[in-house]
């Protein structure tokens, strides 16, 4: 199970300095690139101290990139280019376009592949369990390496739904992401290594968090290790 410590910064120099601070601390960065003013991709990942999760988010997923969905395809496709580890593309962009990012992963001409994320966030709710089903399995089928659903818990229910979800992903051997955001989704980030998950989001400091209900790296450890005993 990977640690990664989400990065936002507005400067490449700042970025660098928080990837650097990170180092032997998480296992992955997710840098948001749609932050950074001033942003030279290649130099960035290059150069990173740590391997990177790059995520180009647009507004309603509370990034900062007012280009189209066509301009956030070509900063994926360039973060595969360049040797990322992960990229990350949203469910809702245009399917022609995530299948060129899928694609770009592969190419020819590239040193290593890129490990693609397909992603769902709900940031008011939780979608029934038989959508968030269909939802990871069509991630999966469109390329998605690792399938992430991110959904607002209201309630110990929702929570437990996406429990459920998680225990049917691993018994169907799809790699996932599975997170109930706020107070009462914790334990959805806890638990998820026992149920198949791959990686969970931890900041080194809570207010540094980007989700409601995130744990720190090292809340995130001890719980972990508490439960292995």
């Amino acid at each position: 199970m990977l640690i990664c410590t989400p990065v936002q910064e507005k400067t490449q120099e700042k970025a660098n300095k928080r990837l650097q601070e990170l180092k032997n601390k998480a296992d992955l960065a997710e840098v948001w690139i749609d932050q950074i003013r001033d942003l030279d991709l290649r130099t960035l990942i290059g150069k990173a101290a740590l391997p990177l999760v790059v995520v180009c988010k647009k507004p309603a997923e509370k990034g900062a990139f007012r280009g189209s969905w066509a301009d956030v395809a070509v900063q994926l496709e360039n973060a595969c280019k360049f040797g990322a580890e992960y990229v990350d593309i949203p469910f809702n962009m245009p399917k022609n376009l995530s299948k060129k990012v899928v694609h770009s992963s592969t190419s020819v001409g590239i040193k290593k592949k890129t490990k693609i994320i397909i992603s769902h966030h709900d940031f008011r709710k939780t979608p029934s369990s038989q959508w968030m089903l269909k939802t990871a399995r069509a991630m999966k089928k469109s390329g998605a390496d690792i399938v992430k659903i991110a959904v607002m818990a209201r309630s110990l229910e929702d929570t437990f739904n996406l429990i459920c979800l998680a225990q049917r992903l691993q018994a169907e051997k799809i790699p996932h992401i599975l997170i109930a955001m706020g107070k009462g989704g914790v334990l959805s980030r806890i638990i998820t290594p026992f149920l198949g998950g791959t990686i969970m989001f931890a900041p080194l400091k809570a207010s540094r968090a980007t989700a409601s209900g995130q744990l720190t790296v090292a809340e995130l450890k001890k719980a972990w290790s508490l439960i292995k005993k």
